[in-house]
């Protein structure tokens, strides 16, 4: 009896202090060119709802690997079909990718004049675009280049400056190292410096999904608004078109 007793007030103690425990935050897995959209987005979304969810950034190649190895992530917000597509198909994802928003790509350069398309011939501009092998963004850089017939020339003459992602590749041009850079629409509004020209290319459409087994979380319910039009004012803001 006495040991019945002792066992009971212990289970009583170890629910009393989980119950006690902070929430844990749920994850948003997120391309890099959603960052400047999310870190508005998510304290407001908190705020309004409640929730306990935070963002973590990279090349959608590179989070959808990490998903792959294990990452506790709950959303994974790609910046192209491919990786989402890919997330699927290792059978990480609860449900089919969706298309939520898409972006356009621009040619970036520092300075007060926005820059001229003729110079991404120019023998003397190193150009900046995202590792095409994981950055969505990268790739649709490098596609535009060589579509153009200026890829070959830039990669064998040394000019061509590759970032992890479109953060680091902005950070790169900004910084001097490139004087040139192909980034999303959402991070050049988000520098303060530079002025940009949008290139003739269709914008990029971005994909997401719930995580398997986090069907029921709050990334769910986040999910859900990154898809209806209160979201919509926000993406606007930073240049991204929400998807019909």
């Amino acid at each position: 009896m006495i040991r019945s007793r002792k066992f009971f007030c212990i289970v009583i103690l170890i629910t009393l202090f989980c119950s006690s425990l902070p929430a844990m935050a749920e994850t948003i897995a997120a391309a890099a060119s959603l960052q400047p959209f999310l870190e508005k987005v998510i304290p407001w979304y908190n705020g309004e709802k409640g929730t306990k969810i935070e963002g973590v950034y990279g090349a959608s190649g590179n989070l959808a690997r990490q998903l792959e190895n294990g990452a506790p992530f709950d959303l994974f917000l790609s910046a192209n079909k491919q990786w989402a597509r890919y997330a699927e198909e290792k059978g990480l994802l609860a449900n089919p990718p969706l298309p939520f928003t898409s972006m356009p790509l621009i040619l970036w350069q520092a300075g007060a004049a926005a820059p001229d398309l003729e110079l991404l011939k120019s023998a003397d501009k190193k150009i900046a675009i995202a590792n095409p092998e994981a950055a969505p963004f990268g790739k649709q850089a490098k596609e535009y280049l060589i579509k153009k017939g200026y890829f070959d020339d830039i990669e064998k003459s040394g000019r061509l400056i590759l970032g992890g992602d479109v953060l680091k590749t902005a950070l790169a041009a900004k910084s001097g190292g490139a004087d040139l850079a192909i980034l999303p629409l959402s991070i050049a509004l988000k520098m303060d410096e530079g002025k940009w020209t949008l290139l003739d290319t269709p914008p990029q459409v971005l994909f997401g999904a719930v995580v398997k087994g986090k069907s029921a979380s709050e990334a769910q319910g986040f999910w859900a608004f990154l898809r209806s039009p209160e979201a919509e004012p926000f993406m606007k803001e930073f240049g991204f078109v929400p998807a019909r």
